[in-house]
């Protein structure tokens, strides 16, 4: 996530129109991209040390990218309601269990949903 919201951040800030969007983004912006205000010289040293496990999630990340693209691009509504009721699903898995565990991830680990 921090790699994501660093990028997504300094690409909306490239724009010609980046004041506007700034203006307009609200608190799911605000959740997202909280991460991007911390110490880039801490991120860029975690980030480099840890450069192969981040290379393959990057790349698992484009290729979902752009599933979704494709599906956007064909107006496939169906199948973006499938990832989105799939990512929904395990999010709220997430928070239960951590929940559960009193706000920490539990001792045995993140889970499958």
């Amino acid at each position: 996530p921090h790699l994501l919201a660093f990028a997504l951040v300094d690409e909306l800030a490239r724009r010609s129109d980046a004041d506007e969007l700034f203006r307009f983004a609200a608190s799911g912006f605000r959740d997202f991209t909280r991460i991007a205000a911390s110490s880039p010289e801490m991120w860029r040293d975690i980030s480099l040390a840890n450069r192969e496990p981040l290379l393959a999630e990057i790349a698992a990340f484009r290729a979902q990218l752009d599933r979704v693209w494709a599906m956007v691009e064909a107006g496939d509504g169906a199948g973006l309601e499938a990832i989105f009721t799939a990512a929904r699903t395990a999010r709220r898995a997430w928070d239960a269990r951590r929940n559960a565990a009193g706000g920490r991830v539990p001792e045995d680990g993140p889970r499958e949903p």
